[in-house]
């Protein structure tokens, strides 16, 4: 039977004319590349990537808890914060669908009966919320049928790729809802200030009417063209059974609020913005910010202005940082940032004293001296240091011999000018900077003043400084963004970190500036430092608990000086606010894990039978005192200072009793001489040639070479192998300590 009609088709094929032969195969060849070109496209081709990349038109900045601290506008709209379906709640999906396309769970993508219906009807409509969502994420505008064609097909291949879920919750996060609030979750924060999971049936019914026409159904300038809307809304659900008849007419319409995005952390985004800037230029941003202490910090500002009520205090900043991670939990840089828009955290303001265990660590950590060592506070020890500067102490009296923690922890201005002098002040400058401070003028034009304040630095550097403190010595930057990694670098060693860290939680080495009930003795250990700039145009405190580190500015924006208000009254209260605070979560400062080693409370040194006073003191390993104080004491058991304190002895200043030590031949190194050459003999074995050090005073003198301790041998003699190099050899008898500079050579 096949092979009849085979016969009968080509005797009917060959009695066509060729021409018409080629059409009909020309048409068939074409229907079939059209098929599967169209099997293809539906099945295969890559869906377009503005309907696939859902790009975020504004940049949305939440805390670290994950709530909004701000939404930044973009060019395209105010708000736009993409959720997912199940974060739109029940309703206003399901009305979206009732009112835009009922068939939308049911059609492949294009409606034909709908389609037909507003053919004939000859008004639009008739498009599925698939072609719609396909329409706004390929940006066509006007009626062109080529490119109407075209979204018809890619709502087919849509329908084929996604889900009828993913289809709507793309389109519910891209329809616009007016006053360039694009997606359920932007309208339902702008006009009901709350989540799209929290609509009502009538709030939702509301919103589902604006996209038709947004501008014209606009809810803040034409409500009542909204409203008229809402009204024909809910009777057309009412015929179409999704309301009951009673139901729709006892539904009023909702009342609309007029609530933009706010910004709870203004000075904050400014910087998270640039540490999270993309070329993307939308997003949502998970920032390190803490709501809770971000407020706290903001109350705690305008609550320690209030309390001190002076015209002459007008602006105070606060930073607060987790020591851990970096990461910065509030930056407060004003007042009110409507009044004033200036960061303070941001701004270059004399240091002050804030600088100073900086200094003290890189002394401590090149053991250039220790906590133990005595430093003269005088009123000629700076001069001795740098002739042409003369620096006296905030309370305008000396205390003579100081150890370095009293110096640090009353925060004595001579006592550091020397520090500065053993160091070196372009070491000590640099130094500081390791730990992340900026300063606002290089050492040139500050001096060795610079320890005292005479440099501006900022906030946010010098409270991410003192977190690197509470970290051990591992230096970082303020971290903005959650989940970067914060770049370490170890600044000194762990060891000489505790001993300064120890220092600024001793309550007890700052009594005599501080007394015994300032706003920085707390009854566990917490560390503080304040710094007072000169004039008082500055108040400063910076402290830290185990987990978080609070910096604290006080004064004027345009640079007036307060009225001799020190920062101990007007920085230091607010400081404690927010540690008092913090403390009902956070822990105390660890003490340190440095055995504490009997000293002389007045010299340092090893205690004898005349120290009326023995406290415990830190040292890094070989630091610490090998002889003790008995030479600082008379027979009747006051003390005796070397000359330079011979000033001091004989100034009011002078509350100890003390007078100078009757002058002895001063230490001085015999052998090596200062200058001198040696030279390796290489026919003899090296083991062989060494040098014996010799002084001219050797009872009770210890010896370091290059800032390294040499154990004496046999006898007491120190024998040294000769090396090439340079060499530094310091010879100290707790008195004096002097130093031969020399070089070793090959012949």
């Amino acid at each position: 039977m096949s092979r009849i009609w085979r016969l009968i088709f080509v005797r009917l094929w060959s009695r066509i004319p060729k021409w018409l032969r080629f059409a009909a195969t020309a048409f068939l060849a074409l229907l079939a590349i059209g098929a599967c070109w169209l099997y293809y496209f539906l099945y295969w081709a890559p869906l377009p990537e503005s309907l696939t990349n859902l790009k975020p038109l504004t940049t949305v900045y939440l805390d670290s808890k994950g709530r909004l601290i701000a939404e930044i506008a973009g060019p395209e709209a105010r708000s736009h914060r993409p959720v997912s379906l199940a974060e739109m709640g029940p309703w206003l999906p399901s009305v979206i669908v009732q009112m835009e396309d009922r068939r939308f769970y049911s059609h492949r993508g294009i409606d034909a009966w709908g389609t037909a219906r507003a053919l004939l009807e000859r008004r639009g409509g008739g498009s599925t919320i698939t072609q719609q969502l396909v329409k706004i994420a390929t940006g066509r505008k006007g009626r062109d049928l080529l490119a109407k064609a075209r979204e018809a097909l890619l709502a087919l291949q849509l329908e084929r790729r996604w889900s009828k879920q993913q289809i709507l919750e793309a389109y519910l996060n891209r329809i616009p809802f007016g006053n360039r609030l694009i997606g359920a979750e932007a309208a339902s924060q702008a006009y009901f200030n709350k989540p799209a999971a929290l609509l009502t049936k009538s709030e939702a019914i509301y919103l589902a009417g604006l996209p038709r026409e947004p501008s014209r159904l606009n809810p803040w300038s034409h409500p009542g063209a909204a409203e008229k809307r809402f009204d024909g809304s809910r009777q057309l659900l009412a015929a179409r059974g999704f309301l009951g008849a009673q139901e729709a007419a006892e539904m009023l319409p909702p009342a609309v609020e007029k609530h933009l995005p706010g910004n709870a952390a203004p000075h904050f985004i400014q910087l998270a913005s640039r540490a999270a800037f993309s070329a993307s230029g939308g997003g949502v941003v998970r920032c390190t910010l803490d709501l809770d202490i971000q407020r706290r910090a903001e109350q705690l500002i305008r609550d320690n202005l209030g309390i001190l009520h002076r015209p002459d205090i007008t602006q105070a900043a606060m930073v607060v940082i987790e020591n851990e991670s970096g990461a910065v939990r509030a930056l407060a840089g004003s007042r009110d940032f409507k009044q004033s828009q200036v960061n303070g955290a941001m701004l270059f303001r004399n240091s002050g004293s804030t600088l100073k265990p900086f200094l003290y660590v890189t002394g401590i950590d090149s053991r250039v001296f220790t906590a133990a060592t005595l430093l003269p506070d005088t009123a000629e020890a700076a001069r001795d240091a740098y002739m042409d500067y003369d620096p006296h102490n905030f309370v305008l009296s000396h205390l003579g011999p100081v150890r370095v923690r009293e110096a640090l922890g009353n925060s004595l201005n001579v006592p550091a000018v020397v520090a500065v002098s053993r160091i070196g002040a372009r070491n000590a400058f640099n130094a500081i900077g390791d730990w992340g401070v900026r300063f606002d003028r290089p050492l040139e034009k500050a001096g060795a003043g610079f320890i005292l304040g005479n440099v501006g630095v900022r906030l946010l550097d010098l409270t991410g400084a003192f977190s690197a403190l509470a970290r051990g010595g591992l230096a970082g930057p303020p971290q903005f963004i959650e989940g970067q990694t914060m770049p370490l670098k170890r600044v000194v060693s762990a060891d000489a970190d505790s001993i300064v860290v120890d220092i600024l939680c001793d309550n007890s080495a700052r009594l005599q500036s501080f007394g015994p009930h300032s706003s920085l003795a707390f009854p566990v250990r917490i560390a503080a430092k304040t710094g007072t700039s000169a004039g008082f145009h500055d108040a400063w405190t910076v402290g830290f608990t185990r987990e978080h580190t609070v910096g604290v500015w006080v004064g004027n924006f345009d640079g007036r000086p307060m009225d001799h208000i020190a920062s101990a009254a007007a920085a230091a209260p607010l400081w404690r606010r927010m540690i008092e605070d913090l403390l009902q979560s956070d822990h105390p400062v660890p003490e340190p894990e440095l055995p504490r080693v009997p000293v002389c409370a007045l010299t340092g040194l090893r205690p004898c039978a005349a120290s009326k006073q023995i406290v415990g003191e830190l040292f890094l390993p070989g630091t610490e005192p090998r002889t003790d104080a008995r030479d600082w004491f008379a027979d009747d058991g006051h003390l005796l200072l070397p000359k330079e304190y011979a000033g001091w002895c004989d100034s009011g200043d002078n509350t100890l009793g003390a007078t100078v030590r009757p002058e002895k031949e001063d230490l001085a190194i015999l052998n090596p001489r200062d200058g001198a050459v040696f030279k390796v003999d290489a026919s003899i074995p090296m083991a062989q040639q060494q040098m014996e050090f010799q002084a001219n005073i050797p009872d009770g003198v210890t010896w370091s070479m290059n800032g390294v301790p040499l154990a004496p041998g046999p006898g007491g003699h120190v024998l040294w192998q000769l090396r090439e190099g340079d060499w530094t050899l310091e010879a100290d008898n707790g008195v004096v300590r002097t130093r031969s500079r020399f070089s070793v050579r090959r012949e």
